[in-house]
């Protein structure tokens, strides 16, 4: 089904009920022992029974020369939907996209970890009747932000880690990853889906390292308005917002969630948006589907922090909520 430099994923089945699984094998060779790391992610993640969004894990070993993870087969990535749609997606695919992203990143910050490769191959749509639900996958680069009771410490020099498209201006300079940055990797490639290309695709470059510094120049250079201009304005106040935050701030996710809930309710002339109600599935029949759960307000690891309240004050990232003015860059 597909690989990459140490990893390959096979579809299998089950022999004892014949349910389809997808089996993920790791050559042995690897001296980053990712999907051992990917497994107890996993593991950490459906610790507390099942969760929406999040694949089952049905078995972790070694097979052989291989270390082997079976898993629950999702199918369609969002990657194969903007391909399928001539490399764009409608305003309304992308908030229904950006609700459910929102909650799978909170849900995975409230275990103190941090995704560090957001992009669209990294959330699949489930099967049957879940295909409208989103999940996000592939732990191998997530790491801890959270350890015991306090956030790790910022580091600085280090290389970049994740896809350079959608990565974060801090992480390309180098900068420890957190939260935060998942976020702006987010809202990066949200842009993607909605124009089709982003203004630092396609640079050339003689080596990676001159190509990952022209991506970060571009990042930097391009004003936020220019990026999301033709599109409503929830995009780049998101991103306004998410490159705002510091190292260890605790971001207000259902704020977040509004902004693309309100462009749902408002702007998209007053049609009733399903939830399932994506542009691939115009005119089909999907019959009955498991609903989407809306779990709000899901803790944070620093929610009991005196000093890291989860309401801090957002007039210093959305001044017109409370002033009547518009952001400026």
């Amino acid at each position: 089904m597909g690989n990459g430099c140490f990893v390959e994923v096979w579809r299998g089945h089950i022999a004892q009920t014949s349910n389809k699984v997808a089996i993920k094998f790791e050559d042995l060779q690897n001296p980053a022992f990712q999907l051992q790391h990917e497994a107890e992610i996993l593991k950490t993640l459906n610790k507390d029974g099942s969760h929406q969004g999040i694949v089952q894990i049905f078995h972790y070993g070694t097979e052989g020369r291989y270390r082997c993870m079976v898993m629950e087969l999702l199918g369609y990535s969002i990657e194969d939907r903007v391909a399928g749609c001539k490399g764009r997606l409608t305003v309304a695919s992308t908030v229904l996209i950006a609700d459910q992203v929102l909650r799978r990143i909170e849900f995975l910050h409230s275990k103190g970890i941090v995704h560090r490769d957001i992009k669209p191959e990294n959330f699949m749509f489930g099967l049957g009747d879940k295909i409208h639900h989103l999940y996000l996958i592939d732990f191998g680069l997530s790491k801890k932000y959270w350890e015991g009771t306090r956030h790790v410490q910022p580091r600085t020099k280090l290389s970049l880690t994740g896809t350079a498209r959608y990565a974060s201006i801090n992480a390309h300079k180098g900068n420890e990853q957190s939260r935060r940055d998942d976020l702006e990797a987010i809202g990066h490639m949200f842009m993607y889906f909605l124009r089709g290309s982003l203004p630092w695709s396609g640079l050339e470059a003689k080596t990676q390292e001159d190509k990952y510094r022209k991506i970060k120049e571009k990042k930097d250079a391009v004003p936020l308005t220019e990026l999301c201009q033709g599109y409503p304005s929830a995009f780049k106040e998101y991103l306004v917002y998410a490159r705002g935050l510091a190292f260890k701030d605790r971001p207000d996710y259902q704020r977040l969630r509004k902004l693309f809930q309100d462009v749902r309710d408002n702007e998209l002339e007053g049609e009733k948006l399903e939830d399932h109600g994506f542009q691939w599935f115009a005119g089909q029949d999907l019959g009955t589907l498991v609903p989407l759960e809306r779990i709000e307000n899901t803790k944070q690891p620093d929610d009991n922090q005196p000093s890291r309240k989860a309401g801090f004050d957002l007039s210093r990232f959305f001044p017109f909520c409370c002033k009547g003015k518009t952001v400026t860059e």
